[in-house]
């Protein structure tokens, strides 16, 4: 008797939780539509002629960082239906938003050392590397 009530309750657990990820995955759909809402609306910045370059600059800002958001929410997706993080797809974000700093900073024009152009290679060489060994070591699934 005992097991048929722990396993009613499982049922109901696990029947909660799909409910639960529905209700996220239209969240994040949501979320996406009005970012992606908000950086196609930015495009009007633009078109006041005076400070052009400084409002380019925040446009391409957005688009990145709407890219980072959007890479981000695919993996969570992804844990959504694996039912754990894979350390792949969690690099990915992570690789894509190291990159989107670079491209700023050097889209901004700022001093950029070659000890910040090294850090920035060594650090996208080691995620990569991260990256491709979580790919070759991943384990098996049951």
């Amino acid at each position: 008797m005992i097991f048929l009530k722990n396993k009613s309750i499982e049922d109901f657990f696990q029947t909660s939780l799909k409910m639960i990820i529905n209700i996220l995955i239209i969240y994040i759909i949501i979320i996406l539509l009005l970012g992606l809402g908000k950086t196609v609306c930015s495009i009007k910045d633009l078109f006041p002629t005076e400070d052009f370059a400084n409002r380019f600059s925040q446009v391409i800002t957005d688009i990145l960082s709407f890219l980072v958001i959007l890479e981000l929410f695919r993996s969570f997706i992804e844990y959504f239906k694996a039912k754990r993080f894979r350390l792949h797809s969690m690099m990915d974000p992570l690789i894509i938003f190291v990159i989107r700093e670079l491209i700023v900073i050097l889209y901004a024009h700022e001093k950029v050392t070659w000890q910040n152009l090294v850090g920035f290679s060594a650090l996208i060489f080691s995620i990569g590397i991260v990256r491709t060994l979580a790919v070759i070591f991943s384990p098996k699934l049951q």
